[in-house]
């Protein structure tokens, strides 16, 4: 794995080794050791950390040198000549003619351009700041960008409201004012010599004319998903030693560790799986999943196996430099130390099953109906009924009529009606946040998908919604340990046929999540293959706050007394003091587990005080970064890029 940096001045200066020098000490994690190479050229300075060994990352080939983190598909391994192939005959679009995982930066002197690229889903980050008519600098994590600037970077508090709704960032949010995420799929060329500010090029977008397209049989479609996933998974694997792999109760990470264990053993290697575990279970035990886990391990008995515990995120805890909102230390970063520690360089996740490989859309019986398939829907209905152990006219009523209703009717008759993803609406955090953020984070946040299954949705799932800034999310997480990330299910070869398949072939024999269910036959156990339903192991969650509660109630009081206008000017406390106060205390935390699996009391929702506490973490946070002082002749960066 490689990390980049570099800056162009856009002022007539020269770049400096004292810049990339900060950007590059900025990207080294403690405990990490990376080769540094750099290379100056007037204006233009960048250089590559290599955490493979290599003493030279930088490419220099056809008057062009690259800063290149890339691991490209289809038996590409001269990565640079292939990008400098795609960039020479595409420009700008150059993103959507190489197939893997990459984040580039090429300099062109004779052109006097400078160009960046980032994979079509965004598995490589890549940031990027503009100071207007002074300079423009980029970096594979945020940290890089700050180190080299005199000032603390602000944070972005709208960017940092819709993290606490979705759960990621979206677009090209970062969460720090000034430094943009170059968004999946986009290149960003800048030439200083035209005094023309940077222009922002989204090279990739799947057509949704071409959704559904595809022409065959359940049988073959779960055969051909069967070989794209094999070879998606064979792809990304070293050619020799260990991988590590995240290994949840799902289908998704579960296809990518039993493929993963399985390509090893042919190379004579071995594969770490790991696991956020805790004690005790969400919900009722037949959806634990950490029996699903022991099955997979149970088949493949030479898997090696982690567990990590699901640290609880407090406001006392340093925040994370790469991604603000989060603590430094998690169970992410454990599982990404554990990787390290086995000799491992890679960490492999079922990300992007859910948009993809697994499709996971709701109301699919009604896009059915929609599409003509009556046929099919005569089938699926019944089998379905049998499945869930209910008569074929609750089956009807549920699956097929309710999705059809507004959801004012749906509701009023009790019908219950698919959400989709992202959670479609704000409103959990929405009490949380002063009037003024609530409105800017509504007015942005994303649209709902995987609910309609129209072909615009399918595209959107995959090109416009949370899973770049997932990647990024699990990318900058292993970078922290000079590991790299990737995701076998979001290989373009996958992603393109499953976008292809029409919605009939999402349900078979009453299950949905087809033709993957079938496609694993052979290789998932059938206790997970066939499982219905699963949930997280979320409860420590409530038992552990409980410990906190005197301690959380006490920080917002804290923050209440401070008064400081950020944080004043963006959070409810009152309202986050009383979603904290209705945590139980230690001594009835197992039992307030246990005996309320539904609503608290008043109609509020049991993951109310999780929100709140999420919140009063990016409050802290805020509240530590009120005062930003400037000065000097570092980086600095300019508020919203892109």
């Amino acid at each position: 794995m490689r990390l980049i940096c570099g800056m162009l001045r856009l002022d007539g200066e020269s770049a400096s080794d004292r810049h990339l020098d900060a950007m590059a000490a900025g990207l080294t994690a403690p405990g990490t050791n990376p080769g540094l190479s750099r290379h100056i050229d007037g204006p233009l300075g960048m250089a590559v950390l290599d955490f493979t060994g290599g003493t030279d990352g930088l490419v220099r080939r056809e008057g062009l040198v690259l800063a290149l983190d890339a691991r490209l598909d289809r038996g590409l391994t001269d990565e640079g000549a292939a990008v400098i192939g795609a960039i020479r005959q595409h420009g700008a679009d150059f993103p959507d003619h190489l197939h893997g995982d990459f984040a580039v930066a090429a300099w062109d002197a004779a052109r006097g351009e400078l160009i960046l690229g980032r994979d079509y889903i965004g598995v490589r980050p890549l940031v990027w700041t503009l100071q207007p008519g002074r300079c423009l600098a980029f970096a594979s994590l945020p940290a890089g960008l700050i180190a080299a600037s005199p000032e603390r970077a602000a944070p972005d508090p709208v960017a940092l409201g819709l993290l606490l709704v979705h759960g990621y960032f979206v677009g090209a949010d970062t969460g720090h004012a000034g430094i943009a995420m170059l968004q999946a799929g986009h290149s960003l060329t800048v030439r200083p010599g035209e005094g023309r500010p940077p222009r922002l090029h989204r090279a990739y977008r799947p057509d949704p004319r071409l959704v559904g397209r595809w022409r065959g049989d359940r049988h073959e479609a779960a055969a051909r998903l069967r070989d794209l996933v094999t070879e998606a998974v064979n792809d990304r694997l070293p050619p020799q030693g260990v991988v590590a792999s995240h290994l949840t109760g799902g289908l998704d990470s579960s296809a990518v560790t039993v493929l993963a264990a399985r390509g090893m053993r042919e190379r004579g290697g071995r594969i770490l799986a790991l696991s956020k575990l805790m004690p005790t279970a969400m919900g009722p035990a037949e959806l634990d999943e950490r029996p699903l886990i022991a099955a997979v391990l149970a088949q493949e008995p030479d898997i090696v196996h982690a567990g990590a515990p699901d640290l609880l995120p407090l406001p006392s805890q340093p925040q994370h430099p790469d991604w603000p909102g989060l603590p430094l230390d998690g169970p992410e970063d454990d599982m990404a130390a554990a990787a390290a520690a086995f000799g491992a360089d890679r960490i492999l996740s079922g990300v992007g099953g859910d948009e993809g490989a697994s499709y996971h859309g709701a109301n699919l019986y009604a896009r059915l109906l929609r599409d003509g398939w009556l046929r099919t829907l005569a089938r699926e209905l019944p089998a379905r009924a049998r499945r869930d152990g209910v008569s074929l006219k609750q089956a009807v009523r549920g699956r097929l009529i309710g999705p059809l209703l507004p959801d004012g009717l749906a509701r009023r008759l009790g019908v219950s009606v698919g959400r989709g993803q992202l959670y479609g609406s704000s409103k959990g955090v929405a009490r949380f946040l002063a009037p003024g953020l609530r409105d800017a984070v509504e007015a942005r946040r994303m649209r709902k998908v995987l609910v309609s299954n129209d072909p615009e949705e399918r595209v959107a799932a995959f090109a416009d919604h949370h899973i770049p800034s997932r990647c990024s999310f699990y990318a900058i997480t292993a970078a922290r340990r000079g590991l790299a990330a990737s995701f076998p299910l979001l290989d373009r070869r996958v992603v393109d046929f499953v976008l292809s398949l029409p919605a009939g072939l999402f349900l078979d024999d009453g299950f949905a999540r087809q033709p993957f269910r079938a496609a694993m036959d052979g290789i998932l156990p059938d206790a997970v293959r066939l499982k219905a339903h699963k949930v997280g192991l979320y409860d420590d969650r409530f038992i552990g706050y409980a410990d906190h509660r005197a301690a959380l109630l006490a920080e917002v009081d804290r923050l209440a007394a401070r008064r400081s206008e950020i944080v004043c000017r963006l959070f409810d406390l009152t309202e986050i003091r009383a979603a904290l106060a209705l945590l139980p205390d230690a001594a009835n935390a197992l039992d307030f587990v246990r005996a309320r699996p539904g609503d608290l009391h008043g109609g509020v929702p049991p993951w109310l005080p999780l929100i709140a506490v999420h919140c009063l973490i990016v409050a802290r946070h805020l509240d530590d970064h009120a005062a930003v002082k400037g000065g000097g002749d570092g980086i600095t960066p300019a508020r919203n890029p892109s």
